[in-house]
């Protein structure tokens, strides 16, 4: 779990579940820690089922974040690149993408690279006015790394997504929601307002209808819709009849008697 001095806070309130990142000093930039706590705090809330719903934000005012602290891996060999940055980067964008509860980002000010890329692994992104989105990646020799594209490329087309790598620059809030980047955009410094209210109306669905379907959604973009159907079909046979059946004849040592049913 995230240490007091650390710039990632987890918090909760009452069924939400706060994920914070303030490091302002550095425009959020991410550095090794962060990346550890961030999958730290993301664990944590998957074991948790008092939460219905996680909203990520930053405290700073003014950045979401400027992607990975350059400082902390342009060091690193190429190997030893890919066994920290890399994989724990990818741990954390799959841990959101499986995570049952839904995720919402609240993106201000910067959002570039691997933050982006954050804010993508989100369900739901709202952008703030003012704020700005882009891969600069290229400007530095090296391309983004933590399946921020796959994402970006389900949502914008290719030909948007090539010209946000190639040319390294950002695009503005509003252009953001005209190509689907974000799915909302509303004044500086309302975007937590705004997520506390699409929570609330979030909890006043079903639970359960809420995260199969992000399962399903999710299954079906990543070309693997055989995933969702395994794990449904799994809990339905299991609350069938049959199901209830087949439990209790092994408990007692007996044949079971099914019903089709």
């Amino acid at each position: 779990m995230a240490q007091p001095t650390s710039p990632i806070k987890l918090s909760r309130e009452e069924k939400l579940a706060f994920i914070a990142i303030n490091r302002d000093e550095k425009l959020n930039a991410l550095s090794w820690e962060m990346i550890q706590d961030l999958k730290s705090c993301f664990e944590a809330l998957d074991l948790d089922r008092e939460i219905r719903i996680v909203i990520l934000f930053s405290e700073s005012p003014r950045s979401f974040g400027v992607g990975a602290d350059i400082k902390d891996w342009a060091a690193l060999e190429p190997i030893e690149m890919w066994r920290t940055w890399t994989r724990h980067g990818h741990r954390i964008m799959k841990l959101i993408d499986e995570l049952i509860h839904p995720v919402i980002a609240v993106v201000n000010g910067h959002a570039y690279g691997g933050s982006l890329e954050l804010a993508l692994a989100a369900d739901l992104r709202i952008g703030e006015v003012g704020s700005r989105y882009g891969f600069p990646e290229a400007l530095v020799g090296t391309i983004p790394g933590w399946f921020g594209t796959k994402k970006a490329l389900q949502l914008i087309g290719p030909s948007r997504l090539k010209k946000l790598i190639f040319t390294g620059l950002p695009i503005s809030a509003e252009e953001a929601l005209e190509i689907g980047l974000i799915d909302e955009l509303v004044p500086a410094g309302e975007g937590l307002i705004r997520a506390r209210e699409l929570a609330t109306l979030l909890d006043k669905t079903s639970p359960v209808s809420v995260q199969l379907g992000k399962q399903i959604v999710n299954s079906l973009a990543s070309g693997q819709p055989a995933s969702a159907l395994e794990s449904i079909g799994g809990g339905l046979a299991a609350l069938s009849s049959d199901g209830r059946e087949g439990k209790e004849a092994f408990v007692e040592k007996r044949s079971p008697a099914f019903k089709g049913f």
